[in-house]
């Protein structure tokens, strides 16, 4: 990153951002006052229990949801300050996303699913296919254009969800559990791209951010940044046990994404040395 970027300050802001659920006495706060900043170029991992707010905060932070207080800023636009229908094209040029369930269209083609926001961008089919077919081969796909979900490993759906993701050239990247339905291995193989998106640059030269929601402690070693939220707040730093668990650096004997062996960490690995 050069100084004038890391002068630029952060590409993200969040500022005492609240958020609650339900009203009188079946209201759940989500989120009690978070704040947050993550620099041009940082891939941050966003960790802790289910139910802490995790996916409220990114929702909020790429623009899904609305806050109830607090501001977010993303690459300069606050969502707050834009329309329903500026802020829905704004996202699309904006942030990409990547989900646990890949969410793909069965009835498509691979190559029609990943040049599908293109075209809800108003891009020319031509156009987003050939860009599909693109980014698909970035993500070692070329030869599977025409194939349809159901004839692909999750491992290798997911590639698609990422080139889905990464079509329009976005500023952020969301990840949502990218690794929960995948084997050590093959999740493995789904985070090198991500982190290798992290260090791209958008469709106007910004080094990307990326966010990554997981409970998946196998890729915490990834992150640039990891942040722990625990009841709907962010903590000072992360618990010891999250910095542990990060060192724990999975070993696969064979490579390729698909199959065989799984991951063993460090820890598992002293105690088969120990035997």
């Amino acid at each position: 990153m050069s100084s004038s970027e890391a002068s630029a300050g952060p590409a993200i802001r969040v500022r005492d951002v609240t958020k609650t659920f339900g009203q009188g006495a079946a209201a759940v706060p989500a989120l009690r006052g978070v704040s947050l900043e993550i620099d041009p170029g940082q891939l941050v991992m966003l960790v802790g229990p289910s139910g802490c707010g995790k996916t409220t905060l990114v929702s909020i932070i790429s623009g899904v949801l609305d806050a109830d207080s607090g501001e977010v800023s993303v690459f300069g636009t606050r969502w707050s300050d834009l329309t329903p229908d500026e802020r829905t094209a704004r996202r699309g040029e904006v942030v990409g996303f990547v989900f646990q369930q890949f969410n793909l269209i069965p009835t498509l083609t691979i190559e029609e699913n990943v040049a599908v926001p293109l075209i809800i961008r108003g891009e020319s089919r031509a156009v987003a296919a050939r860009r599909a077919r693109e980014v698909l081969a970035s993500v070692g796909l070329d030869g599977r254009a025409s194939a349809r979900p159901a004839q692909l490993s999750g491992g290798m759906q997911q590639r698609v969800a990422i080139a889905r993701a990464l079509v329009g050239d976005p500023a952020l990247l969301v990840c949502d559990e990218p690794t929960a339905n995948l084997d050590a291995r093959t999740g493995q193989s789904a985070m090198d791209l991500i982190h290798a998106a992290s260090r791209g640059r958008d469709a106007r030269g910004r080094p990307r951010c990326v966010i990554v929601v997981t409970h998946d402690a196998r890729i915490f070693h990834y992150a640039d940044r990891i942040e722990e939220m625990e009841d709907g707040r962010l903590k000072a730093e992360p618990s010891h046990f999250v910095q542990e668990e990060r060192k724990w650096v999975p070993h696969y004997e064979n490579g390729g994404d698909e199959g065989g062996a799984g991951a063993r960490t460090g820890a598992a690995a002293e105690k088969e040395q120990a035997g």
